[in-house]
C-alpha cells in the first residue's frame, strides 16, 4: 500500500507541472498602458499582445474592431471592460481568456506635426501668384490665423482659396485647406495683409502753416500702403508754389486737403473781365472785390459800368464770365 500511495503521489504531482489547456488559461491578452495606431480603426491585435491556442482563435481575436482611432494628437482611453465587450460581441469570450498588464490603454494616433512657419511659406506662394493689379511691387505681411497641426502620416498637400475678387489689396481672408493622402483632415481660416508700394511726394523737412512749398522741401518716395490712395500727391508740380493749410511735418507723404493754391489775384487788382461765348468774346476793365487762386470765382466790379459782377479767375490780369 505504502509504494502504490507513493506512485499515485508521483503521478499527481506531474500532472501538476504540466499545462492543462483544457483547465487553465488557453489565450492569454497583455494590455499596455499606452499603444499607437496607424490607421483611422482601432483593431485589437494593434493595441495588445494576444498569445495562445487554438490559432485560429487567436488570429480571430487580433482582428476585433475596438471603435474608430482619436484625430491625429488626440488620444482615446480603452478600458479592459471595452475589450470584453467587443470580444463577446464577436462570440469570442470565454472564461478561459487571461487578461494581463494595465486596466486601461492610452490610445494615439501616428501622427505628424505641421509647422506654422511652413504653412505660411505655402500661404504666401499663393497670394503672390495673386497680386493687385498693379506694377508696383507689393509685400504680404501680418499673416494671422495659423497654428500648429497634427494630422496622420502621409504625404501632405496644401490648398489655399481667397475670396473671389480681382483686386488683392490690405487685409485679405483666406482658407488654408490640409489634405493628407487625398483626404481633407485640417482648414485653417486666416487673414493676411496685401501692400503694394506706391511712390508718393513727401516733405523732407517741416513747413509752417501759410508758407509756400517750395521745390527743394518735396521729394519723391516709395510707402507701402494697403489701400488705394485718394486725396495723395503723386507729382511734385501739384504742391509746389502752393500754400501749406496747417502746419507739416518732415518726413511724411503730402495729401491734396495738406495744400491750398497762392491767389493769384488781390482784392483791388485791376483785371480783365471776358465775357465768353462759342459766338462771341467782349472784354472791359475791372476790378477784382476779392482775391482768388485760378478756378475760383470772385467778385469783380465792371469800372466802365460800376456794376459787380461775379466771375472765374483765368490768370493774375484776367477773369470769365461765361455766357
Amino acid at each position: 500500500m505504502t509504494h502504490r500511495y507513493w506512485l499515485l503521489s508521483l503521478s499527481i504531482v506531474a500532472l501538476l507541472c504540466v499545462p492543462l489547456v483544457g483547465w487553465g488559461a488557453s489565450i492569454v491578452i497583455t494590455v499596455p498602458p499606452e499603444a499607437q495606431v496607424q490607421g483611422s480603426q482601432i483593431i485589437l491585435g494593434d493595441v495588445a499582445e494576444i498569445q495562445g491556442e487554438p490559432v485560429d482563435t487567436v488570429a480571430r481575436m487580433r482582428q476585433v474592431l475596438l471603435g474608430q482611432a482619436p484625430p491625429a494628437g488626440v488620444e482615446r482611453l480603452l478600458s479592459k471592460s471595452t475589450l470584453v465587450i467587443q470580444l463577446k460581441h464577436q462570440g469570442l469570450w470565454t472564461q478561459a481568456l487571461q487578461f494581463q498588464g494595465a486596466s486601461q490603454i492610452r490610445v494615439m494616433r501616428a501622427s505628424q506635426r505641421l509647422d506654422p512657419q511652413h504653412m505660411e511659406t505655402v500661404v504666401r506662394q499663393a497670394l503672390s501668384r495673386r497680386p493687385p493689379q498693379t506694377t508696383q511691387p507689393t509685400s504680404i505681411r501680418d499673416i494671422r490665423g495659423l497654428r500648429p497641426v497634427f494630422v496622420p502620416l502621409g504625404p501632405v498637400q496644401y490648398e489655399v482659396t481667397m475670396p473671389g475678387r480681382h483686386r488683392l489689396l490690405g487685409p485679405t481672408s483666406f482658407t488654408l485647406t490640409i489634405q493628407v493622402a487625398g483626404k481633407v483632415e485640417k482648414q485653417l481660416h486666416g487673414t493676411a495683409t496685401i501692400a503694394v508700394a506706391q511712390e508718393v511726394v513727401s516733405l523732407v523737412r517741416p513747413v509752417a502753416q501759410g508758407e509756400i512749398i517750395t521745390a527743394d522741401a518735396v521729394s519723391r518716395t516709395q510707402v507701402p500702403v494697403t489701400q488705394p490712395l485718394r486725396q495723395v500727391v503723386i507729382q511734385p508740380e501739384d504742391v509746389i508754389g502752393k500754400h501749406a493749410r496747417r502746419s507739416l511735418a518732415g518726413n511724411a507723404p503730402l495729401s491734396t486737403q495738406d495744400v491750398t493754391a497762392v491767389p493769384v489775384v488781390r482784392r483791388g487788382d485791376m483785371v480783365r473781365i471776358v465775357l465768353e461765348s462759342p459766338l462771341i468774346k467782349v472784354s472791359t476793365p475791372g476790378e477784382a472785390l476779392e482775391a482768388g487762386k485760378p478756378g475760383d470765382t470772385i467778385r469783380v466790379k465792371n469800372t466802365s459800368s460800376n456794376r459787380e459782377v461775379r466771375a472765374q479767375v483765368l490768370d493774375k490780369q484776367t477773369v470769365r464770365i461765361p455766357l
